[in-house]
Order: C-alpha cells, then sequence, then structure tokens
C-alpha cells in the first residue's frame, strides 16, 4: 500500500445541545501496482479521544491519527487462545 489517506471526515452534533457526538472518518489505500485496496469508515466517539479533549479541542489532523491507529487495531490479526484452538 501506498499509504492510507483521509477520503472523508465528518462530525455528527446532538440537535439539541449542539454537543459533539462523534467523527466520522473515512479512509482509503491503494497498492499503484495492482487492484489491491483498502476502504475504512472508522468512528472516533468521545471515549476514543485523549482523557481531558474534547472534539471541538482537537485538530482534524489528530482525529484522523487517532482513526489510523484504531483501523490498525481493529484489522490486526488476534492470537487465538488456547481454548479456541482446540
Amino acid at each position: 500500500m501506498n499509504g492510507i489517506n483521509l477520503s472523508s471526515f465528518n462530525y455528527r452534533f446532538d440537535t439539541t445541545t449542539g454537543k459533539c457526538l462523534y467523527a466520522q472518518v473515512g479512509l482509503h489505500g491503494q497498492n499503484a501496482d495492482s487492484t489491491e485496496f483498502v476502504d475504512a469508515s472508522i468512528r472516533i466517539n468521545p471515549e476514543d479521544l485523549p482523557e481531558g479533549s474534547s472534539f471541538m479541542q482537537m485538530t482534524m489532523d489528530s482525529i484522523v491519527v487517532l482513526a489510523k491507529k484504531k483501523l490498525a487495531s481493529d484489522t490486526a490479526i488476534k492470537e487465538e487462545t488456547q481454548a479456541q484452538q482446540q
């Protein structure tokens, strides 16, 4: 892959309180030498932010970094436990 790039970015607000509920981050990566690609839509919730931070305090770039880390974590191969292998 030639890297994972931002394809979309949206905030979702509570229409009653005006509080930001989450950010939805679209990510795309493509291998230039083949037809391989990845598209992902990652939701960043308030609990994903650093402690004491809010969406309005974070830059868009820092939220995108969180989304890329969450994508990597969500798609990482997890080691199977001994009970699952039997």
